[in-house]
C-alpha cells in the first residue's frame, strides 16, 4: 500500500514524490545518458570522422546540463499550465499544494544556474548554445507572446514547443565539439529533424484518448484531430523518421545492426497500431505512448552502439 505523502513529510520526501509523478528519475537519467551519447558520437563523426569517438569529462558535464534542462522545462511547463491543470488534476502533487509553486521556482532557479555553470566550464561557444536554448525555453514559458492564437492552434502550439529538442542538439554539438552550433554539418542537422520527428511522435501517442476518456478543457490531439488522423500522423512521422535515419546510417557507413534494429523498432509502432486499430481501448491508447517512448531510448542505444562498432572508442581525452 503507497502511504499518503502530506505537508508534515519532509521536504525531500515530498519533492521525491513529486519526481516520481512528473519527472521520475530513472527514465529521465536513462533518456539524458543514451540521448547524449548519440548526439555526442554523431557530432564528433561529423566533424572529425579520421578520429575515433571519444568520452572525455564534457561528457558528464552535457548530460548534468541536459538533465538540469529537462527538468527546468518540466517546472516551466508547471507554472504555464498550473490554472488549468490544479481544475483538472486536483489529484496530483501540485494541484494539492504538497509542493507549491514557490518551491518549483527556487528549484528551477537551481537548475538554471547548474545548466549555467556547465556551459561555463565548457566554453564561450557552450554558453551560447546554453543561453539560444534557455532564452528559447522562457519564450515558449510566455507562449511566444501570442497565448491566446497559439491556444487556439493546437497543431501550431505543439510544433513551436517540440522545437526545443533540435536546439538541444546543437547545444550537444557545441558541448562535444567546442564550436558554434551553426557550423555543425549537414547531416547532423538531418539526424535533428529525425529526432523532432521521433519526439513529435512521442508528443502525439501521449496525447490520444479514447471519447469517453477526453476531459473538457484538456487538449488532445485525439480531440484536434480526431483518431484516424492522429493515429495516421504518429504513423507518417515514424516513417519520415526512419527515412532519416536510414540516410544517416548510409552516410555514416553504418552496418547491418543499425538497419535491423530500425526495422525492429519501426514494427514496434506498426504493432502498437495494429493493436490499437484492431481494440480501441484505455490499455492500447495508453501503449501508444509506451511504445512511442521506447523507440526513442532503443534508436538511440542502437545508433550509439553501432556508431562504437564502426569507429571506436576512446577514454579520458579533450574536446
Amino acid at each position: 500500500m503507497i502511504r499518503e505523502i502530506k505537508m508534515s513529510d519532509s521536504f525531500f520526501t515530498r519533492f521525491s514524490a513529486y519526481l516520481d509523478e512528473r519527472f521520475p528519475l530513472v527514465s529521465h537519467l536513462s533518456m539524458v545518458f543514451i540521448y547524449f551519447l548519440a548526439n555526442q558520437f554523431l557530432a564528433q563523426i561529423c566533424a572529425d570522422p579520421a578520429k575515433p569517438m571519444n568520452i572525455g569529462w564534457f561528457t558528464p558535464v552535457g548530460m548534468l546540463f541536459l538533465l538540469g534542462i529537462f527538468f527546468h522545462l518540466r517546472v516551466f511547463d508547471e507554472h504555464k499550465d498550473y490554472s488549468r491543470d490544479v481544475v483538472h488534476y486536483p489529484e496530483r502533487i501540485l494541484s494539492r499544494g504538497i509542493i507549491t509553486l514557490k518551491d518549483l521556482k527556487i528549484l528551477g532557479a537551481i537548475a538554471i544556474a547548474i545548466e549555467l555553470l556547465c556551459a561555463i566550464w565548457s566554453g564561450p561557444w557552450a554558453i551560447i548554445a546554453v543561453l539560444v536554448a534557455i532564452l528559447f525555453s522562457w519564450v515558449m514559458l510566455h507562449e511566444f507572446f501570442i497565448a491566446k492564437w497559439l491556444r487556439a492552434h493546437f497543431i501550431a502550439y505543439s510544433v513551436a514547443h517540440m522545437l526545443i529538442m533540435p536546439m538541444l542538439t546543437a547545444t550537444i554539438f557545441s558541448f562535444t565539439m567546442n564550436r558554434p552550433f551553426w557550423e555543425a554539418p549537414w547531416l547532423y542537422w538531418a539526424y535533428a529533424l529525425a529526432d523532432f520527428f521521433a519526439f513529435s511522435n512521442w508528443e502525439i501517442s501521449r496525447k490520444i484518448r479514447l471519447p469517453e476518456d477526453e476531459i473538457d478543457g484538456v487538449d488532445t490531439y485525439s480531440k484536434h484531430l480526431g483518431i484516424d488522423r492522429s493515429i495516421n500522423a504518429i504513423l507518417n512521422l515514424r516513417i519520415l523518421n526512419t527515412i532519416l535515419a536510414i540516410v544517416v546510417g548510409i552516410y555514416l557507413k553504418l552496418g547491418a545492426p543499425f538497419y535491423i534494429g530500425l526495422i525492429v523498432l519501426f514494427l514496434g509502432t506498426l504493432w502498437g497500431i495494429i493493436r490499437f486499430r484492431k481494440n480501441p481501448s484505455r490499455q492500447t491508447a495508453k501503449q501508444l505512448e509506451h511504445y512511442g517512448g521506447a523507440y526513442i531510448i532503443l534508436f538511440y542505444f542502437v545508433l550509439a552502439i553501432d556508431m562504437i562498432r564502426v569507429y571506436g572508442l576512446t577514454f579520458g581525452g579533450a574536446q
